[in-house]
Parts: structure tokens; C-alpha cells; sequence
């Protein structure tokens, strides 16, 4: 594995120095999935229904609706798919299935409904500038990987699907080893990978899960305009008094954040 090059990236004015990797999330920051996971849930949603009357509201409650509309910030759109199943869980549970059923019920429709939207790649289309924006990081001999809390597989599917093999050296998703994105486990599998130390990356992501991956890297950039309409600060990292913006830890990390790919630069 070749070495990679030391970067200045710079994003709305905010420097992120000595940077040898980049940390890429995938739902929301490469992929558009806001149609396709909207698509997903009300799928699930009706499949309990289906099996369990009186569950459609609390599961569709439970993966992140709200009036109708899916939440970038919601179960479905930043949980992994073990989460998913527990959420979905519960909203059986609340109407008293009882908890091991509630459980494989949650397996059950959230297995059929992915097989109603099935190949994901396909309905989960590359965001604008991702492209040129990996172009980029290629020419800047940057040491690149993609992280997600989806399964292993799907990354594998989706780089096959859009041809982007060429631009990344490594995928890391969500696996029986490693089940938790925000693990520091996960993310030290991914520079071990690579060859890098975590301080030597800067993670670029969609979600509060991408920014507390980030505690012990270079830095962050949350990326904004993943969804419709865009997302501002607050919905990576809270209001100030919020509890999980404090358990984020590192409050000296280095952020940024960005509504295109345009407004992240690269110099050597």
C-alpha cells in the first residue's frame, strides 16, 4: 500500500492541518437516501401492520416520522440495522407482543421490506459533486475509506454499482466484529487498514454518530447538503444545552460544516 500525502483541508475558512486520511460516511453525505429510506420505513411500517393491527404509528414513530416526513436525524436514517430492529421492537412491544416475537417480527418485515427495495444501490444515487470531490481527494493522494453503519455488504454493492473502487482504499461498514460506527474499535480497524494513526484523519459525515466517531481524529466537517431541505448545525450537534452535544467528549475538536462539496479545499 503506497504512502499518502500530507494535506491542508480547508473548509469555510476553518483549517485542518497535517491530515493523511479521510474518513468518507455514506447515507447522507455520498448517497442520496432521504426517497429511498422514506420508502423503506412506510414499507415496514405497513408490513407490521400487516402482522400486528394497531403498530403502524409507533413504528413509523420509532424509525423517525414525524407529520408524515422522516427525520434526518432519526432512527432509520442514522441507526444501524440491529438498532433498527430494536426500535421496531419496541413499537411491537408498546402494543403488547411480547418481546422475543416483537423481536423476530422486527427481523421479519424489515428483511421483506428490503427485499421490496431491493438492489439499495440503485435507489440511493450519488449526491452532486461526490464525484468530482473524490477526484479531488485521489489527486491528493489522500488515503481515503468509506464508514457507515450499513452492512458491509451494501458498501461493497454500492462502490460496484456507482464503479468508484478506484477512489477509496478501504470500506468499513457495520459487521459482527465490529457492530458500532461510534466504537473507537471501528474506526482504529479502518486506520489500521490504511496504515494511519486516528489523529492523522478528518471524518466527514451527515449525523451526531459521525461526529462522535470523530473524537479522535484531526477533525470533522458536518456535511449539510445530503437532504432536503438542508441541514443546519443543530442537527449534528445539538442545541448547546443538549445532553449529547456534552457527551460528544471533545469539546477542542475541530469543526466544520458544509452545504456542498465545493466549499471543502485541498492543498498540499
Amino acid at each position: 500500500m503506497g504512502a499518502s500525502s500530507v494535506v491542508t483541508v480547508s473548509c469555510n475558512g476553518k483549517l485542518f492541518t497535517d491530515i493523511h486520511a479521510v474518513f468518507l460516511d455514506k447515507d447522507g453525505t455520498l448517497a442520496n437516501v432521504s426517497a429511498y429510506l422514506s420508502q423503506l420505513g412506510i414499507a415496514q411500517a405497513e408490513l407490521m401492520e400487516r402482522q400486528l393491527p394497531n403498530t403502524y404509528d409507533w413504528a413509523l414513530r420509532a424509525l423517525g416520522f414525524s407529520h408524515g416526513q422522516l427525520s434526518a436525524s432519526g432512527l432509520l436514517a442514522v441507526g444501524s440495522r440491529q438498532e433498527t430492529i430494536v426500535g421496531i421492537a419496541t413499537a411491537a412491544a408498546m402494543v403488547g407482543c411480547p418481546w422475543v416475537e416483537a423481536m423476530e417480527l422486527a427481523r421479519e418485515t424489515l428483511g421483506e421490506a428490503d427485499q421490496q427495495h431491493s438492489p439499495k444501490a440503485a435507489h440511493t444515487p450519488l449526491l452532486p459533486g461526490v464525484l468530482e470531490f473524490l477526484g479531488r481527494l485521489k489527486q491528493a493522494n489522500l488515503k481515503v475509506v468509506m464508514v457507515s453503519a450499513d452492512q458491509q455488504e451494501n458498501l461493497d454493492k454500492f462502490v460496484q454499482h456507482y464503479d468508484l473502487a478506484a477512489y477509496f482504499d478501504q470500506l468499513q461498514g457495520v459487521s459482527r466484529q465490529y457492530p458500532d460506527k461510534t466504537s473507537r474499535d471501528f474506526l482504529g480497524a479502518a486506520c489500521q487498514a490504511i496504515g494511519c494513526e486516528p489523529h492523522q484523519g478528518l471524518v466527514i459525515g451527515d449525523a451526531a454518530s459521525d461526529l462522535r466517531m470523530a473524537q479522535p481524529t484531526g477533525g470533522f466537517i458536518g456535511y449539510l447538503g445530503g437532504w432536503q431541505p438542508p441541514l443546519s448545525k443543530t442537527d449534528i450537534v445539538g442545541s448547546a444545552d443538549a445532553p449529547q452535544e456534552r457527551s460528544h467528549g471533545n469539546a477542542s475538536l475541530a469543526q466544520s460544516f458544509a452545504t456542498d462539496f465545493s466549499q471543502i479545499t485541498l492543498e498540499g
